[in-house]
């Protein structure tokens, strides 16, 4: 009989446990009141289950390079594209391999295609590879050397001296712009503050020759900015390590009313601006600033205005969660998302271009991403992070898609997708 009473006892006191357990988990979630050093625990235990699912659905993609990305369940693409749209792109290929391919969007067929050797490291990429006469292509893995190749994947050129970052743009001349870093692995910049030394990492404005390979210009960002009193920037980054991070130089083809042949339009990520930059004086004749934030992919979009990609997210992202116990003092923003912004030299003002479409579809990376309007109403979007290749025509989505891989499932991570006009 003690035996029962006892059993009765342990049931009655581990069910009261529970509930009470139960009710404080409930609390917690809803941030209604705090437990102190019990919180966290808590939250722990009543969390674990869902970290157990995503755990188990993260081994299941063991094996595969971070290059391969899930498609969501229920992905609906849409293809209302009438006229063919070449781009190239680049993706991991069935031995790990790198491969960029000519691929016509509107039939999904392959039309040429270079191989790689497998990277040291599963997750390097190749960046915005370049197309050149005769099929010949520029490339690098993601901080690596610079490299021409023939049609047949040949090396023509090798540039060494450099570490390639992000875009790679073709000016008049034939010759290659972009943001590059030192090859080296600890920081190359540094200025004093309250002080105190702060040490960064420094990049470069490099022009390489597209036929040789040779550095013809190179010239340090930090250098640029002090030269013309701007070293202040470097303060308005929220990671102090890494202040700069350009990711677009765009070359101007030809001369106007607002800019020159040769000048440089550089998108600096972490201070949220993009520089007017002529190297043939060293002068920064503007800083474009305004209603964007960490934007990448800056393009020409007629003679007197810029269209950029503007990701609209921190540069660096340090969200704090706070309890919130009463609902009505807080102010609602409403939903953001990424966008395409238009700076127009004449008034030196901003419009938003697409808005309704990447509302409506959601359309959002927090890095990387571009734009590319290769007709006047048309545009070709790279929605980085989530793989989504869009195309949006008068504010309406006419082509939504994903770069299928041969992992079931999966879809390619894009590399700076690059819209090819005239195939060669």
């Amino acid at each position: 009989m003690k035996k029962l009473v006892k059993a009765l006892a342990i049931g009655v006191l581990s069910l009261a446990i529970l509930s009470l357990f139960s009710w404080i988990s409930i609390q917690v979630s809803k941030q209604d009141k705090e437990f102190g050093i019990l919180t966290k625990p808590i939250k722990y235990l009543y969390t674990f289950p869902d970290l157990f699912v995503e755990s188990v659905e993260e081994a299941k993609t063991l094996g595969l390079p971070p290059t391969f990305l899930k498609t969501p369940e229920g992905f609906v693409p849409i293809n209302e594209l009438e006229n063919d749209l070449i781009v190239l792109t680049a993706y991991s290929d069935t031995n790990n391999s790198r491969s960029v391919a000519l691929i016509n969007l509107r039939n999904d067929s392959l039309l040429y295609k270079w191989t790689f050797g497998q990277p040291i490291l599963d997750h390097e990429r190749i960046f915005h590879p370049l197309l050149l006469p005769k099929k010949d292509l520029v490339y690098s893995y993601s901080g690596k050397d610079l490299v021409r190749v023939d049609s047949m994947s040949n090396v023509v050129w090798k540039q060494d001296g450099i570490w390639p970052h992000h875009s790679k743009e073709v000016d008049s001349n034939g010759d290659i712009w972009m943001s590059t870093y030192p090859r080296v692995y600890y920081p190359t910049g540094t200025y004093n503050i309250n002080g105190r030394k702060v040490f960064y990492k420094d990049e470069f404005i490099t022009k390489v020759d597209g036929e040789t390979g040779e550095i013809l210009f190179q010239k340090s960002m930090t250098e640029i900015l002090r030269e013309n009193d701007l070293s202040n920037y470097l303060l308005k980054s929220e990671n102090p390590t890494d202040p700069i991070h350009t990711n677009d130089v765009e070359p101007a083809l030809k001369t106007t009313e607002f800019y020159q042949k040769d000048d440089l339009f550089i998108s600096v990520k972490q201070m949220s601006a993009i520089f007017h930059y002529r190297p043939s004086t060293n002068e920064i004749l503007n800083v474009i600033e305004g209603p964007f934030v960490g934007q990448h992919d800056v393009d020409f979009y007629d003679d007197s205005s810029l269209v950029f990609f503007n990701n609209n997210y921190y540069t660096e992202a340090k969200v704090e969660k706070f309890n919130i116990r009463d609902s009505t003092k807080i102010t609602t923003v409403g939903d953001l998302y990424s966008g395409i912004v238009r700076y127009d030299f004449t008034t030196q003002s901003y419009s938003f271009l697409a808005e309704t479409a990447f509302r409506e579809h959601r359309i959002f990376t927090k890095t990387e991403g571009l734009i590319d309007f290769y007709e006047p109403n048309t545009c070709f979007v790279e929605q980085q992070n989530d793989g989504v290749l869009w195309v949006i025509k008068d504010d309406k989505v006419i082509y939504k898609n994903v770069l299928q891989s041969f992992h079931q499932g999966y879809h390619h991570l894009p590399n700076w997708t690059r819209i090819i006009k005239h195939p060669l």
